[in-house]
């Protein structure tokens, strides 16, 4: 029914301590602007030996109170009671009230759908409430800028919380601390977390009472099974309920007040809780087994309903436990681990050398080079599926044909046939279609090289090639062994048994001619493999260029220039005529007029940028044909001076005219009508864009003077101007009226946006931006946004670090807000500032523009010049690295290993190589690779791949 406080691993590690993974928890997160001094101890601290020290997220140290028993405190009734404790016994007593007075089927109908509210309240509300608090500090946030702890700013509401905590808390609260209340001297973050406390004991205590009430209104007795099993469901259920019992009890013994209510939210505890007892029984106790008793509710009532009840409730708090509880507690104790690092302790030698051998290495690189060799993104059941893997290819096939017929194991004749016809026809367009539209980027640009050189690391990048063409034999292979099987099945399907006598009708020379045209089709093809080999039947001339290849006319092809071409469909055609089917002919029909497609336009144009000139115009055969047309030409001319075949000729193309001339009419009817559709489309987008993009704010905006706004970034330390490599932080320096909106922000785009949007002016001609800002945004208020929300008080720092100042004399506000990390481009072009006003979209300033580059190398293939650009980009990329002594753990004598630390960085680096080379890598080959001078090699030898220079020794 409550938090569990132990983290994702605790059982793993046995008995274990807090204090250490609690005090660097908020020492990395601690604000240090709080004191300059560093975090200072109460002034009684020398006087509270025995009292436990909590620490706030701020740096602030104090004294724990001891908080009461949340039974005796409500329930006892000569203990003072708060307006919370009044409203819990109500309704708690309402709850009673109707259990006594429904009917046994109404009272099963309200207890359940009451305790699926109090259920929400606990899993939904408080478990929304949480996440915001343990990422954002939102309750505690929610309390400073609404002031309710103030007196002087709300001073209902601080006497109405004051009562509720000093009453909870009992007179130590009210002792009085160097002139002031003890409660006035606690942390804002304490005081939050008792408030929140009480309501929680209100949702717990409802939510366990309407739970025990349900249950009840569904109590049954033997239900005709006789009493032994009656006495046994009892017995079972009344363990389990003990059992339950036990664990809640030993659980709060481990975990006191503070964690049971969630504290480490709101603060840190610095005291040691070894996690023994029930927490060495079970993972996660209070979630798993702590749940036993709902299950034992169930045997003693004997119902199903109580039992799905019992069950939604727990999956319920499973959930709570993945999505808030797991998070958290890996947020405030999880230990900072790289998501990658290759530590070495044998130096490559920078740019002028290669890096060392695996040899040479050190068992850390060796470790981290082997996982990346060994797991490539591996298929794990169904995710990490790449279909130009071979093997995840035939596991998607292998899967379908051994669920499919399972499924469709009682289909009648005439849903089977259509099945087969799908599939059939299914397989043909993906052998053609499919894999043709793969083979022709392969042709292009090697698409299917480059697919394998982004998500798969290689020691050589080169050998991505051979890779591709491995993966790529295997999936053609499959795939053209698949057509002709699911055309044979459907031909077999369709096949029609001949009753009449063999001698009569067409039946024999249909079964005759059939089984010539499967003959013909087995030796052309047997043919055209002993010419091409299995490089030229694979199609191994469109992925490796070092292969020896030559054009040769031999064998089938002296004959003719692709035997595909006019014997590829003998095989369908075959089948067609011993099936006896108009739709296995029609599917036959079809095959054949997508392979002629896959000849013309993916093999054809190939075979012609590869061979050139060595192509042969004509085959043997065509040669001869044509030679006997012109012998015999007279025939033809003969004919054509006869009337009937003028005649004929003549209708022809007067009926070509005329639909021409039709067709050109309607076209030209119905331009108007599709242009004025394409444009009151446009213009509804581009309203609905303003929807959305620009808050209006009418004469306020206009009403500002804007001679007093001014935004421009400052000149880069590396160039001297406002040129700034990509990655590199931009230092942004404003100016703004004093009171100016809080909620005003900076954003940074790309110039070349603005020329592809809308225009930019509303109706009063004021400059509004309406292209998205993709997260590259800063407020003026920096501290004061969680996300893209503005959740600030009135007052606090403003720029970045509170780098601000005020000029009196102008009336002005002048500061710098910087841009670093993910709010920085990170793609090279022209960019301008825009300042905008109260968390809208009005511009109010605008800079001129300036640029953001990378050093792209003169050379591509030049190793030197590539590794120097790339260590720009890592080095912008990695510059905001953790606390030294994280890293330090991880530090390399090798200057060239990366530690990666964050997803983000191995992202930017992705997108700064894209950038800079043209060479798309995935995240994985980077992480792969953690090295710079690796990373350089296969730069350069994948820009060599893709534009067929040569080797650079």
């Amino acid at each position: 029914m409550t938090a569990d406080r132990t983290s994702a691993d605790a059982s793993s590690e046995g008995l274990r301590q807090r204090t250490n993974a609690s005090q660097k928890a908020f020492a990395d997160g601690a604000d240090t602007s709080t004191s300059e001094s560093g975090p200072q101890a109460p002034k009684d601290a020398g006087s509270r030996k025995g009292a436990v020290l909590g620490r706030t997220p701020g740096g602030r140290l104090f004294h724990v109170q001891e908080t009461p028993d949340m039974i005796s405190s409500i329930f006892r009734p000569d203990l003072p009671k708060t307006p919370l404790d009044y409203f819990t016994l109500f309704t708690l007593s309402v709850q009673l009230l109707l259990f006594c007075t429904l009917s046994r089927a109404h009272a099963q109908t309200f207890f359940m759908f009451y305790f699926a509210f109090w259920r929400i309240s606990y899993n939904g509300g408080l478990g929304c409430l949480l996440v915001q608090q343990s990422k954002t500090q939102w309750l505690v946030r929610l309390v400073e800028r609404s002031g309710w702890m103030d007196p002087k700013r709300c001073p209902r509401v601080c006497a109405w919380i004051t009562q509720q905590l000093v009453t909870k808390m009992g007179k130590q609260y009210k002792v009085e601390v160097g002139g002031r209340a003890l409660m006035q001297d606690m942390p804002i973050e304490y005081n939050t977390w008792l408030l929140f406390r009480s309501i929680v004991d209100t949702i717990l205590l409802n939510d366990f009472t309407a739970y025990f009430f349900f249950g009840l209104s569904n109590l049954h007795g033997t239900r005709g099974l006789g009493m032994f099993l009656f006495v046994v469901r009892w017995a079972a259920g009344l363990l389990l309920i003990v059992f339950n019992i036990w664990v809640k009890v030993d659980a709060h013994r481990v975990v006191k007040d503070y964690a049971w209510y969630w504290g480490d939210c709101f603060f840190l505890c610095l005291q040691s809780l070894v996690f023994d007892g029930v927490y060495e029984v079970a993972p996660d106790p209070m979630y798993s087994i702590g749940y036993a008793g709902y299950y034992g509710l169930s045997l003693l009532t004997g119902s199903y309903t109580v039992l799905f009840v019992s069950l939604a409730a727990h999956a319920s708090q499973l959930l709570f436990l993945v999505l808030f509880e797991n998070p958290h507690m890996e947020r405030v104790y999880g230990e900072k681990r790289p998501i990658a690092a290759r530590v070495s302790h044998k130096h490559s030698g920078g740019a002028e050398a290669p890096p060392p051998p695996p040899e040479s290495a050190s068992p850390e690189t060796i470790a981290h080079d082997l996982h990346h060799r060994l797991f490539r993104s591996d298929a794990v059941i169904f995710s990490h599926l790449d279909l130009m893997r071979a093997t995840d290819f035939l596991l998607v096939v292998a899967f379908v044909y051994a669920t499919v017929p399972l499924v469709l194991y009682n289909v009648g004749p005439r849903t089977a046939l259509v099945l087969l016809c799908g599939n059939a026809l299914g397989w043909r367009v993906y052998h053609t279609f499919g894999l043709g539209a793969a083979l022709a980027a392969q042709s292009r640009n090697a698409w299917i090289v480059r697919h394998f050189l982004k998500f798969y690391p290689f020691a050589d990048a080169r050998d991505a090639v051979y890779e591709a063409f491995a993966q790529w034999k295997a999936i053609y292979n499959t795939s053209l062994v698949m057509v002709y099987a699911s055309f044979a099945m459907l031909a077999y399907r369709c096949y029609t048994p001949v009753t009449e006598a063999w001698p009569a009708g067409t039946a024999l020379l249909r079964h005759v001619l059939g089984v010539l045209l499967i003959l013909l089709h087995v030796w052309s093809a047997r043919s055209s493999y002993r010419v091409l080999g299995p490089f030229g039947w694979l199609y191994g001339d469109f992925f490796v260029a070092e292969y020896p290849r030559r054009l040769t006319y031999t064998g089938i092809y002296r004959f003719l220039n692709n035997p595909e071409r006019t014997m590829g469909g003998a095989a369908f055609f075959g089948l067609a005529l011993l099936s006896g089917s108009p739709l296995v002919t029609c599917a036959a029909i079809l095959s054949t007029l997508s392979h002629w497609w896959f000849l013309s336009c993916v093999e054809g144009p190939h075979m012609r940028k590869l061979y050139g000139e060595e192509v042969r115009a004509e085959s043997s055969v065509t040669k001869q044909m044509k030679q006997m047309a012109r012998r015999n030409a007279f025939l033809f001319q003969n004919a054509s001076q006869n009337g009937a075949v003028r005649e004929v000729q003549d209708t022809l193309r007067r009926t070509q005219s005329h639909a021409k001339h039709t067709v050109d009419s309607f076209l030209a009817q119905q331009r108007p009508s599709v242009e004025r559709l394409v444009g009151n489309t446009e213009a509804l987008l581009i309203e609905q864009s303003d929807r959305l993009l620009h808050k209006r704010t009418g004469d306020e905006v206009r009403a500002l003077d804007r001679t007093k706004y001014s935004v421009a970034p400052v000149a880069s330390a590396h160039t001297h101007a406002a040129r700034f490599h990509v990655g590199e932080a931009v230092s942004v320096r404003w100016t703004a009226p004093r009171n100016h909106s809080r909620r005003d922000w900076i954003g940074m785009y790309l110039v070349a946006a603005f020329d592809e949007a809308p225009s930019g002016r509303d109706a009063a001609g004021l400059l509004v931006t309406r292209v998205s800002s993709r997260g590259k945004w800063v407020g003026l208020a920096e501290q004061e946004w969680v996300g893209d929300q503005h959740a600030g008080a009135e007052r606090g720092p403003l720029g970045t670090e509170g780098a601000s100042d005020v000029n009196a004399a102008a009336d002005q506000v002048e500061g710098v807000s910087v841009f670093r990390g993910a709010r920085l481009p990170w793609r090279a072009g022209r960019y301008e500032l825009r300042y905008h006003h109260d968390g809208g979209h009005d511009v109010l300033a605008r800079s001129a523009p300036f640029d953001v580059y990378v050093e792209r190398p003169r050379d591509p293939f030049s190793y030197s010049e590539t590794y120097a650009s790339l260590s720009q980009i890592v080095r912008f990329a990695l510059a905001d690295t953790p606390a030294p002594d994280a890293a330090s753990a991880y530090r390399s004598d090798d200057p060239d290993d990366l530690t990666f630390w964050r997803t983000e960085q191995v992202q930017h680096i992705v997108a700064g190589i894209a950038d800079a080379f043209d060479v798309d890598f995935s995240a994985e080959v980077v992480l792969a690779d953690a090295n710079v001078a690796t990373l350089a090699r296969n730069i350069v030898a994948a820009q060599q791949l893709m534009r067929h220079a040569p080797r650079v020794p």
